[in-house]
């Protein structure tokens, strides 16, 4: 069965409702004051199975005050009905939809010329004629022109043959779920539902999803496509969710997503065609998806047919890589464009002007030089399906032909030589302060939270290479003006250094590390070999101290007990002066003893 978003579009009352009635006996217009007013009011949705085609309607309104609604329903739409009717012809709020229809790149047109009946040969003609100019001058690929008239049933039978014999030429499934909702509501027994198109990629019963606006994730509970339960449901599919956050909660417009894929900005790049006269700094309003909100236009570079610019936004969205969207201004229409940059950058003017333009032009290559060298400290890939629409491995290709760069598979960064100076400084200055530093690709990063352990080793190898540093044991690395010629043995003598000169208020092992600039795992495998040989004591997550010394604390402790009956905080504070966490470590420690019991927080004899 294929599946078809068929969106109909036209002036007000020219016949829109009355064609699907017609081909479903759906009536649209559902709510009371929609029969009373005799127009759609919000974006009705109905279905019919014609031929190998299952039809998803989206009636959207054609009164000029809710085109915010025709754009709710435009977004996912596969196929335009245009509804002209015979008598009227092509009216203004007619013209507005085809652009938006245009802006957000529906490309197929199928056109139905209604009231036919009540029209002359020559009228329709005529009304036909003004019709293909139309499309043509916009550019969009006018499928059929037909005539049709609720009263004809030979024209009603027509209409239903030319939907039955449509194709759906649409992208592919795409690679991750996108979904925005455009309506909430509940119901009993069953909860908040929630409905809208899928977008993009696939969704099941019972997975997990993200509510991206409330940053909540949710569990999908029920899908219902066409009025059926279904087990999964895929791309250009109408979907109605049963989810497990309260409706309260929900509203049109937000978006759904799997988790880990999307960030929210509320600044955004992009591309705008414009179709009226757009200044700089000019407030619209910003349509994308099911969502709405307020935008200011900073334009960055125009010509006569495209403009590149910023868009402040007033809320934060979870766009993608060439997501449509549509501009209003003073309740018209005044342009439309993709999202290029939906990741905020710090960039130049100049630099991002070059960056978007060649993000247009899907020249990836090119567009990650410049993140690259906007980027001093390398730039990720893990957000690369938001960014571009590309996975990472597709990623790493491009990279593998970008000179001077080293691509780290493992963590996805991009680095540039810039970054490798830094991290070459960053070794060169910990050898220069402390000729016995102890260091690895691990310790490394460490100091520097955006170097990747495979840049450093990187860097590592090269500094090896011209003399400088030595391996001195797997993974680990000193100068080679360095006396040490074991590291184990030569950092565990300092480490017992340092606790011997602590007393009993010895520093943590990573002040320990930092103070003698060794690596971490060196380190802790230090403090393990010690433990195991009973030289050193952990009384707490990072209190060591060493048995001998514990031995003398302890004993001191019992003296006291035995000499008032009891030992406290108070009381060990009066004899030792020292802080509270460590008080507390010893108390705690002379609970093992069989003859110690605790009282109110006392300890004292059996």
């Amino acid at each position: 069965m294929n599946n078809l978003i068929i969106g109909l579009s036209g002036h007000i009352d020219h016949g829109k409702t009355s064609f699907i009635k017609a081909i479903n006996n759906y009536d649209g217009d559902i709510r009371s004051d929609e029969k009373a007013r005799g127009m759609t009011i919000d974006i009705s949705f109905s279905n019919v199975i014609l031929g190998d085609n299952h039809i998803s309607f989206i009636d959207v309104p054609g009164h000029e005050k809710l085109v915010k609604n025709m754009i709710s329903g435009a977004f996912g739409i596969d196929i335009l009905v245009f509804i002209v009717a015979a008598d009227d012809g092509i009216m203004e709020q007619s013209i507005e939809h085809l652009n938006i229809a245009k802006l957000l790149g529906i490309k197929e047109v199928l056109v139905f010329v209604s009231k036919s009946d009540l029209a002359t040969k020559e009228r329709i003609k005529e009304v036909k004629q003004e019709i293909i100019k139309l499309i043509k001058k916009l550019d969009l690929n006018l499928i059929e022109i037909s005539e049709f008239s609720i009263h004809k049933a030979e024209l009603i039978k027509n209409a239903k043959e030319i939907l039955s014999k449509l194709k759906n030429n649409k992208k592919e499934s795409g690679k991750f779920f996108r979904y925005y909702i455009d309506r909430v509501f509940s119901k009993k027994g069953f909860g908040s539902i929630v409905t809208g198109t899928i977008l993009s990629g696939q969704i099941n019963k019972n997975d997990k999803i993200l509510v991206c606006d409330l940053g909540k994730e949710t569990i999908i509970k029920n899908l219902q496509n066409h009025d059926k339960e279904v087990e999964n449901a895929t791309i250009a599919q109408r979907i109605a969710l049963n989810l497990t956050i309260p409706k309260e909660n929900l509203k049109k417009g937000m978006l759904l997503c799997k988790k880990g894929i999307l960030r929210g900005f509320d600044r955004v790049d992009c591309v705008i065609f414009p179709i009226q006269k757009i200044i700089n700094n000019q407030n619209a309003v910003f349509f994308i998806g099911s969502k709405k909100i307020n935008a200011t236009i900073n334009i960055l570079e125009e010509n006569d047919t495209r403009i590149l610019a910023t868009l402040k936004l007033d809320e934060v969205i979870f766009s993608t890589f060439k997501e449509r969207f549509i501009l209003r201004d003073n309740m018209k229409t005044i342009g439309g464009g993709m999202i290029l940059n939906p990741i905020t950058d710090p960039m130049k003017k100049a630099q991002k002007i070059q960056y978007l333009k060649y993000l247009y032009d899907d020249d990836f290559k090119n567009a990650f030089k410049i993140l690259i060298d906007a980027h001093k400290c390398g730039f990720g890939l893990l957000q690369s399906l938001q960014r571009f629409n590309l996975t990472s491995s597709e990623c790493v290709e491009i990279a593998k032909n970008i000179d001077d760069i080293f691509c780290d598979k493992d963590s996805l960064v991009i680095y540039n030589l810039e970054s490798k100076n830094i991290v070459k400084n960053t070794i060169l200055n910990l050898i220069k302060k402390n000729k016995n530093a102890i260091f690895s690709a691990n310790s490394i990063s460490n100091e520097l939270k955006w170097s990747s352990p495979n840049f450093n080793k990187e860097v590592i190898k090269e500094l090896e290479s011209k003399g400088i540093i030595k391996k001195s044991a797997p993974n680990l690395y000193i100068s080679t003006k360095s006396n040490i010629d074991d590291v184990f043995s030569y950092a565990k003598e300092e480490i017992l250094k340092i606790l011997q000169d602590g007393g009993m208020t010895p520093i943590a092992p990573y002040n320990i590390y930092d103070d003698l600039n060794i690596d971490r795992k060196l380190g802790d495998d230090i403090f393990k070999n010690l433990t195991k040989t009973k030289k050193v004591v952990r009384l707490s997550h990072n209190i060591f101290i060493l048995t001998t010394e514990l031995n003398k604390i302890m004993q001191k402790a019992r003296d006291i007990i035995k000499t008032q009956g009891y030992i406290d905080i108070a009381s060990f504070k009066k004899h030792f002066n020292i802080s509270r966490k460590y008080i507390i470590a010893y108390l705690d420690y002379l609970d093992n003893y069989g003859d110690i019991k605790k009282e109110d927080n006392k300890r004292m004899l059996r």
